[in-house]
């Protein structure tokens, strides 16, 4: 005690010394209100406890708490979902580390770019850089268990002071993002809750989990329809670059307990190799955290690849990150079940219980909850981060190396470049397939000047993507064509299916010509391109017209229909072409009256969507028929159809009024005085018959179309609607409309047609509406989906669009049996009482990428009525 305290009178003493125990216990209670709280304390419940969940809002909640509360936090935003909430993510690392963060993520961004830094100014930061590493989940919403998983591991990295955790944050910077899909974690949760305590508790939504793409959110990656793959892109390609993700997911129950990397066969070789050698590495830590914590059932090197782009987990692998795929097996979303021993089942062959090399510990059977997920996940994440840690300087000299291999390698050329050449047939498809690449983190220039690469003339106004870029790999899978290499286990034996599709090529798919350049050449004048939109087309013909031609080609030409009815302007389809000062202008043209009206929409036309427009006196001596606003209606059935969504998704972008008609309307009848068209989205004619089974939603989703619905829609047909069936769709309409329409494809077996998801050459009748804006030939999206062979005899009721090419049919992708496809109707419209049953066998609007044939399901909505 200091001498000055001692010789202080008494009573001094007594206030002195009750100060200072006032301070103390101020101070402590500051200390204690300053803790990060414990989840139970937070929530009220254990993470993973039976029928117990974190919702959104409460996850979000918790996080700005920790946040608030300690020093090795900081939270970011990825971005805005659909639903226009935020994405939320909590970077974490040591207080140092947080203190300079703005450093850090300044000299990770010169590492993402190896152009940037020599490699000794690589190798000085590397040294010191810690890795960045992302870990989230929740994108399939439904997988409740890496939502409530990222609570509790952010609880653990920000009050842990043991040994293995502070060197984890001295070393790692974690993002942690808690769920990629917030939206859909907030309808599951409330579903889940609604139905605690029924027979439906745990079991699926009537709706789709994301507003439009439902399951596929995670099929959007490279395509970023959807707000949450923009974000996400932005966030991981322009701001954090991290070398390593971890996307957490769920699989089926009565397999192995829980999937870590390394993946399956095949791989795309487009990536650098190193990649798949530090999954391994990187998975292997996994496996061993598991093993040790004793968690039987792991497996890897099975089930899931990584040849497909466009999951939220692959698609950065051409940026030169190490992506990595958890699974674990689910539960009814927090309600636990039982598997028992007999209900399991093996992998690549051996039967249930028997270890084998990739699951050496397999699960014998038992009950099963989502704290056994949670627990099963915290042990993979923390075997990734102790790694990261142990490995950081290679990690993060391996991200600058990958990057720097992929500059070298494209400077060498085989490709050397991609040209994009200007005046395309479809400008709105050309700069959505730019802006997707430019969002991608991919150069663009334009040429300023003409050039000559191998041995062709390009005029100045081409666009260029050079490859010697960093992230080289990921454009070069986009735009290149893709051979499958097909698979079978057993010589003579089935062929094995890929996990998703076979092919992709996106100028392909869109309709958009991409020339490659094989041999190296020297750039002309450029200037980089930030965004894409179409060139402006001026307004050609008279400068006081009667009317307007508008070449609406394209799915921009969609667009302009719309608008100009939408307005009130009168618009008709030309039947025929049209000459007009040395133009010729199509049949499809649009014919519009000039008005106060017509004008400004037909102007900004012009200038915004870079149609071509010419003015004229008259009107032009060649057949017209007028375009009205038809009355339009998309069947949305209460099953997870994510075709329906992709659908909705698609009538909103190109601006569609549409109404969502469910099964009890259908059933109601009477469809005909309110609608004109009506989608029937892709589901196989049982499904969309009988919809829900009994007893697995409540009573007002069980059950789907039936008797009453089919009945109702083949009066429809009848009084003159219109019934569109998209790919599967057409096999109801087939069966039960009568119609004189075979599906070859449907009948055939596996071994006369297998194409799994691969891209074929479409030919078109020009002459045909349902053809208008399209080019003579382009290319489709098929996926185990319809050919059609034409009853003799009815010919004169069938009218084809499209067909499958004649020869040399695989565009891309993977295709057994084209003789049995080559020539076979694609897209017919068939006549049925007064109306008419249009069936699109393949899926013209494929999860939004087939630009190239939106039209003919456009063109099917201009011509109802």
């Amino acid at each position: 005690m200091p001498l000055s305290f001692c010789l202080l009178p008494l009573p001094q003493r007594r206030c002195a010394l009750a100060a200072a125990l006032c301070v103390v216990v101020q101070l402590f209670a500051a200390r204690l209100g300053a803790q990060v709280p414990a989840p139970a304390a937070h929530f009220g419940f254990r993470i993973g406890s039976d029928g117990r969940l974190a919702d959104a809002d409460g996850i979000e909640r918790y996080f700005e708490t920790v946040a608030a509360r300690s020093d090795r936090v900081r939270i970011v935003d990825l971005g805005p979902t659909t639903g226009g909430r935020r994405t939320l993510a909590a970077i974490v690392s040591a207080p140092d580390n947080i203190r300079n963060l703005d450093q850090i993520q300044a000299a990770n961004q010169r590492l993402a770019d190896p152009r940037r830094l020599t490699p000794d100014e690589a190798r000085r930061i590397a040294a010191a850089h810690p890795a960045i590493v992302a870990i989230g989940g929740g994108i399939h919403a439904s997988e409740v268990g890496a939502t409530q998983a990222a609570i509790e591991l952010l609880y653990e990295m920000t009050t842990s002071d043991a040994a293995e955790t502070l060197d984890v944050l001295r070393h790692v910077v974690l993002i942690l993002i808690p769920s990629f899909n917030p939206d859909g974690h907030r309808l599951v949760v409330d579903w889940y809750r609604k139905m605690q305590g029924t027979p439906f508790e745990g079991g699926p939504m009537p709706w789709l989990y994301h507003q439009y793409a439902g399951h596929d959110l995670n099929r959007d990656a490279f395509m970023m329809n959807t707000a949450e793959s923009r974000s996400r892109a932005r966030f991981f390609y322009t701001e954090w670059h991290p070398q390593v993700l971890l996307s957490m997911h769920q699989m089926d129950s009565s397999g192995p307990r829980m999937f870590v990397p390394p993946v399956a066969d095949p791989i795309d070789r487009n990536y650098d190799p190193i990649i798949w050698r530090e999954a391994a590495l990187l998975g292997g830590a996994m496996a061993l955290e598991l093993q040790r914590d004793g968690r039987a059932g792991v497996v890897s090197n099975a089930i899931y690849d990584y040849y497909w782009p466009g999951y939220e987990d692959s698609a950065p692998l051409g940026h030169n990150t190490v992506c990595l795929l958890t699974e674990v097996a689910r539960v009814r979303v927090a309600t636990p079940i039982t598997v028992t021993a007999d209900q399991l089942r093996g992998v690549n062959g051996p039967p249930a219980g028997a270890p084998q090399i990739n699951l050496p510990d397999p699960w014998p059977g038992g009950p099963w909850t989502l704290r056994d997920i949670v627990d099963y996940e915290l042990s993979a994440a923390r075997g990734l981060l102790h790694a990261a840690a142990a490995y950081r300087e290679r990690i993060v000299q391996n991200f600058y190396d990958m990057g720097r291999r992929a500059v070298e390698d494209g400077q060498r050329g085989g490709p050397f470049a991609f040209v994009i050449a200007a005046g395309q047939f479809d400008p709105h498809a050309t700069a959505r397939l730019e802006q997707l690449l430019l969002d991608g983190r991919i150069e663009l220039h334009r040429a300023l000047e003409p050039f000559v690469a191998d041995g062709q003339p390009f005029p100045a106004g081409t666009d260029i993507v050079l490859l010697a870029q960093p992230y080289r790999a990921y454009v070069k899978t986009l735009l290149e064509r893709q051979d499958y290499p097909a698979r079978r286990p057993a010589a003579g034996g089935p062929p094995e299916r890929p996990y998703d599709v076979a092919g992709w090529t996106l100028p392909a798919q869109m309709g958009v010509e991409v020339r490659t350049i094989a041999r190296p050449f020297d750039p002309p004048r450029m200037e980089r391109l930030t965004t894409a939109r179409p060139a402006a087309a001026a307004l050609g013909g008279e400068t006081k017209p009667a009317f307007y031609l508008i070449d609406a080609r394209g799915n921009g030409g969609a667009i302009a229909v719309n608008r100009l009815t939408a307005a009130g302007a009168g618009v008709s389809w030309l039947r025929g072409a049209v000459d007009v000062e040395g133009v010729t202008y199509p049949a499809g043209t649009l014919l519009v009256a000039d008005s106060d009206v017509a004008r400004p929409i037909v102007e900004t036309i012009a200038a915004e969507i870079g149609l071509r427009v010419s003015g004229v006196r008259r009107r032009p001596a060649v057949a017209a028929v007028p375009i009205g606003t038809a009355r339009i209606a998309l069947y949305r059935p209460w099953t997870d159809n994510n075709d329906e969504g992709w659908t909705r998704w698609l009538l909103d972008q190109y601006e569609f009024k549409f109404a969502s008609l469910a099964d009890a309307e259908v059933r109601a009848g009477g469809l005909r005085r309110r609608y004109d068209a009506i989608i029937l989205p892709s589901a196989p004619a049982e499904q969309l018959r009988a919809g829900n089974p009994d007893g697995e939603m409540p009573p007002e989703y069980e059950g789907g179309l039936g008797e009453a619905g089919v009945a109702a829609l083949k009066a429809f047909v009848a009084a003159g609607g219109t019934l569109i069936c998209l790919d599967q769709a057409g096999g109801l309409a087939i069966a039960d409309l009568g119609l004189p329409v075979r599906d070859i494809a449907h009948q055939a077996g596996s071994d006369e047609i297998f194409c799994p998801g691969s891209i074929l050459r479409i030919e078109l009748d020009p002459t045909a509406a349902g053809a208008y804006g399209m080019p003579p030939q382009t290319a489709g999206f098929f996926a185990f989906s319809s050919a059609y062979e034409v009853t003799k005899g009815a010919e004169a009721r069938v009218r084809v669009v499209a067909r499958y090419g004649q020869t040399d049919l695989l565009v891309s992708g993977w295709l057994e049996g084209e003789a049995a496809l080559a020539g076979r109707p694609a897209a017919v419209e068939v006549t049925s009482g007064a109306g008419r049953v249009i069936l699109l066998g393949f899926p013209v609007q494929h999860r939004g990428q087939s630009d190239a044939t939106f039209r003919l399901l456009f063109n099917a909505l201009f011509t109802a009525r």
